[in-house]
């Protein structure tokens, strides 16, 4: 048996090119240590997970319920690889190498690093679960400085099951990167962590910046910076990086979207205001338009609980990261579920003509309150300085016109005076809840 070293290499001049990158350093000096994990931050999913599908369904069930316990917080990460490479064991290390080629990269993530790298910052990869040889090709294949990985034994070019090294160890990341931090002459505060799960909480805790990359809920908590859009380039911005010629022409369109960041809140609204349509709908199809409000309240959870984990539930978790605020993207966002609940309840226990009037002042009002007071609002109110006059007059108004829609004057009235009112108070999502139920309750009682 021997370990998987650099004689067992599939790309043998890998070490060769590592010490030139190291060597390009910028003339003042290192800026700051970069610590890039590899799974779920630059592979698009885990290696090992990648390899088990690879090898057959048995394998692969296997492999994913192991990684759904370690996600859990049910097994530690040496357990987790213990029992993931030792099912592994007789395979072909030439058939690991291919399943590593054919993954996939996060979008900009080799502009990104050589960018890093060649502004004087010293970029590394680290893994605990993806062999320290492909690590060291990635580094070279990135431009990064170097890449540490995970020991494997190997016997006539097969896995033998084995793993080693210090990166397996318990405190292996953390001390692999105190010595780099030694040998560069930089602290923890020089230090820049850029993860996704947990396996990567000891080094944040001590890091400068902390960046989640499609994080898992513990670092999205804990992370100053958050990525979920699956461009790495958004790194150079949290950076303040800008190359004269690469990244203005990749980055141009990204930078754009952080300046106009009311293109996210129009898109928000125009999802707020589909819930109109669900008082045309239910006049004529009223279980069958509950089961639809219901059937996409769970699958809207489903989703968000997958979000906050760093997973994408097909086409909704896109909408729902192009629509979310800033202060929604590390805890779940229930803005959709006390809307999607205020239409239910109001369908169920209201009258018709009651439940139409305060879903559609939900659906029109707050949009109204929300663009106009972005654009012109100047004056705040003085028990909610988050949100402006302007805003509620805005409100005030469109809610009297839905209420005219429905109702005769007087009441007219009173629905559009409680619902602003509502809407004014500092509940920041439950007022999609609290405004309908609030308006409609008053308004039966009328």
């Amino acid at each position: 048996m021997s370990k998987l070293s650099l004689k067992d290499t599939i790309t043998p001049h890998i070490h060769g090119k590592i010490a030139n990158f190291t060597s390009t350093h910028s003339p003042d000096g290192i800026k700051k240590l970069i610590v890039v994990d590899v799974d779920g931050v630059l592979f698009k999913g885990q290696f090992i997970l990648h390899l088990a599908r690879f090898l057959g369904t048995a394998v692969c069930i296997r492999t994913a319920l192991l990684c759904l316990l370690f996600n859990m917080n049910k097994i530690s990460i040496q357990e987790l690889i213990t029992r993931v490479y030792a099912g592994f064991r007789g395979v072909m290390l030439s058939h690991a190498h291919m399943v590593y080629k054919n993954i996939p990269l996060i979008k900009h993530a080799r502009e990104t690093i050589e960018i890093l790298h060649n502004h004087g910052y010293f970029v590394v990869l680290i893994s605990s679960g993806v062999p320290d040889i492909f690590v060291k090709d990635l580094a070279v294949r990135l431009s990064a400085n170097d890449g540490y990985g995970l020991g494997l034994g190997t016997h006539s070019e097969r896995l033998t099951g084995d793993v080693f090294g210090q990166l397996f160890r318990p405190d292996g990341k953390k001390g692999l990167v105190e010595e780099l931090l030694t040998k560069n002459n930089l602290t923890w505060q020089d230090t820049v962590v850029i993860v996704d799960d947990r396996n990567n909480l000891d080094i944040m805790h001590k890091a400068g910046i902390t960046i989640g990359v499609n994080a898992h809920y513990t670092v999205r908590q804990r992370a100053r910076h958050l990525i979920d859009n699956g461009d790495m380039s958004e790194v150079l911005d949290i950076m303040d990086i800008e190359d004269a010629d690469t990244s203005k022409t990749l980055f141009a369109g990204m930078r754009r979207q952080f300046t106009h960041s009311w293109y996210q809140e129009i898109r928000r609204k125009f999802l707020h205001v589909l819930i109109a349509f669900v008082p045309l709908i239910s006049g004529y199809f009223f279980h069958t338009t509950l089961l639809i409000l219901f059937s996409l309240l769970i699958i809207y959870m489903i989703s968000e609980c997958m979000r906050v984990n760093g997973y994408s539930f097909p086409l909704l978790g896109r909408i729902t990261r192009l629509s979310i605020r800033k202060f929604e993207e590390r805890d779940f966002a229930f803005g959709p579920v006390t809307l999607v609940l205020g239409a239910i309840l109001s369908t169920l226990f209201f009258p018709a003509v009651i439940a139409s009037t305060v879903i559609w002042i939900v659906a029109f009002a707050d949009t109204a309150a929300t663009m106009v007071g972005r654009s012109l609002g100047n004056h705040r109110i003085p028990y909610n300085i988050k949100k402006s006059i302007e805003g509620s007059l805005a409100a005030w108004t469109v809610a009297f016109f839905c209420g005219c829609i429905y109702l005769p004057l007087l009441p007219a009235l009173f629905a559009a005076s409680i619902s602003s009112f509502i809407e004014s108070l500092p509940l920041r999502s439950l007022d999609n809840l609290l405004v309908p139920l609030g308006t409609g309750i008053i308004l039966t009682c009328l």
